[in-house]
């Protein structure tokens, strides 16, 4: 991190700080993952890894609020 980023970092709550540090290690695990297989979304490996992070019922709920959002719903 730069200095400015650090500066900017400052300026959040613990929680949040704390967030942007785990969703950065997230994202450089998520393109190390990706390196190793060409053609792989490194963006689509590191939303599976928030996925993993969830329990099963948040997972389901998401999904299911994606399906309203687009009209996937079968009524």
């Amino acid at each position: 991190m730069t200095g400015a980023d650090e500066s900017l970092l400052e300026e959040l709550s613990p929680e949040e700080r704390a967030w942007i540090v785990a969703d950065e290690q997230r994202w450089r695990r998520a393109r190390r993952i990706a390196s190793r297989h060409p053609g792989v979304d490194p963006g689509g490996v590191y939303r599976v890894l928030r996925n993993l992070e969830k329990t099963p019922s948040e997972r389901l709920r998401a999904s299911l609020d994606h399906g309203r959002l687009f009209g996937l719903h079968g009524t």
